[in-house]
């Protein structure tokens, strides 16, 4: 394991993995409601 790897490793995330996921499901959601609203006009 290189050295910046475990730096990466041990480094805290940006974000909290609760955000992340959250905002990740919005914006799939935001994604297929836009794409259906294309495909069904």
């Amino acid at each position: 394991m290189t050295a910046l790897t475990h730096l990466l490793l041990e480094a805290e995330p940006a974000l909290p993995m609760t955000i992340v996921g959250w905002g990740v499901l919005l914006v799939s959601l935001l994604i297929a409601v836009v794409w259906l609203a294309f495909l069904y006009r």
